[in-house]
């Protein structure tokens, strides 16, 4: 694909950290960074890294795994406008903490992090994104650790469901062994559990997009 500093701009405009920042500020910024091309399948960041940059995904998706117990477990899949790297920034032992690799041919923009803190001294808008998307990330984090931490099955199914539903209803990324894997239980399980909630009146099945009926545990 074929980019112009239009079509990157436009880019950067879906992003959380450009969010409300003036187009002409947003262009000259995107001068300062650099584009890398990831083909399927290969790691756009290893776990441990410590590369002090931050990633945009511009085009295709990617999927985001933390590496345990021999095993990598799924904890987020990129979009175009989604963040990388943020974990790695502003400390002298900062290192990525989770492993990024393309799910198909992607590009992503990236900034190193002197660039990108001059770029915020410049702009605060910039900085007040940054912190905003920081805490959102706190907020997911936690309410994934919640959902492993869950004492039962259907409690760890229930918490992912209310936190990941968009209108009312989700479609698990990668189907139901993706999702089983991300909650950390069995797909027997995971099918028992749907049954459960399903007979309890909390969801309702339509293939493989699950609706919620109500959020009140």
């Amino acid at each position: 694909m074929e980019y112009t500093p239009e079509s990157i701009n436009r880019a950067l405009t879906e992003t959380p950290l450009f969010h409300g920042v003036d187009a002409a500020f947003s262009a000259r910024a995107a001068e300062k960074g650099y584009r890398e091309h990831f083909a399927a399948g290969e790691t756009i960041l290893s776990e441990g890294e410590e590369k002090h940059r931050l990633g945009i995904l511009l085009s295709g998706h990617a999927e985001v795994f933390k590496p345990a117990g021999g095993a990598n477990v799924p904890m987020n899949r990129l979009v175009p406008g989604d963040l990388l790297g943020a974990a790695s920034l502003f400390s002298v032992d900062a290192h990525a903490v989770t492993a990024v690799v393309a799910s198909e041919d992607s590009e992503v923009l990236f900034f190193e992090e002197e660039i990108l803190k001059a770029l915020m001294q410049e702009n605060f808008t910039l900085a007040e994104n940054y912190f905003a998307y920081l805490t959102g990330r706190i907020h997911f984090l936690t309410g994934r650790i919640e959902s492993i931490a869950s004492p039962t099955a259907a409690e760890k199914l229930w918490n992912y469901l209310v936190r990941n539903a968009e209108d009312g209803a989700v479609e698990p990324s990668g189907g139901f062994s993706r999702l089983a894997s991300t909650l950390c239980i069995s797909r027997a399980s995971l099918y028992r559990v749907l049954d459960e909630l399903e007979q309890q009146g909390r969801i309702a099945r339509q293939g493989k997009r699950i609706l919620l009926l109500h959020t009140k545990q």
